[in-house]
């Protein structure tokens, strides 16, 4: 019985470090691709298609091994394709929000207008109640 046990864990953990290393790849050209990114100044809204582009390679083996896992696992191809589309979404995701908000914070501020400064209002004396 505990043997069994033991072999399902390390049967497990073997599966699950098949996923690892695509992951692992595909994370780290995403963060080079970004950087890459920001010194060839990519526009925020290209930046999602630059890094497809980028990292078509990783992609393609975090989706086979997202797929081969679920698989293995009993899941169905097509239900397993498409939890690998949405995790490669995901990840995909966190870098292009990341790059969209630092392209905003550091673009340059607009110059500000010139508000004119509306008069002082005199201060007047209190109305006396009638008697």
């Amino acid at each position: 019985m505990i043997a069994l046990l033991g072999a399902s864990a390390i049967t497990l953990t073997a599966l699950q470090a098949t996923i690892n290393a695509p992951t692992a790849a595909f994370r780290s050209c995403l963060r080079e691709a970004s950087t890459k990114a920001n010194s060839d100044k990519v526009a925020p809204d290209a930046i999602e298609q630059y890094l497809r582009t980028a990292c078509t390679v990783q992609m393609g083996s975090l989706k086979s091994a997202v797929v081969t896992f679920r698989t293995k696992n009993g899941m169905a191809r097509k239900a397993a394709a498409e939890d690998a589309d949405l995790t490669v979404e995901d990840y995909l995701a966190a870098p292009v929000d990341k790059y969209k908000f630092m392209a905003t914070v550091n673009a340059k501020p607009a110059k500000p207008t010139a508000v004119a400064t509306p008069a002082p209002i005199a201060a007047s004396a209190p109305a006396q109640p009638k008697q």
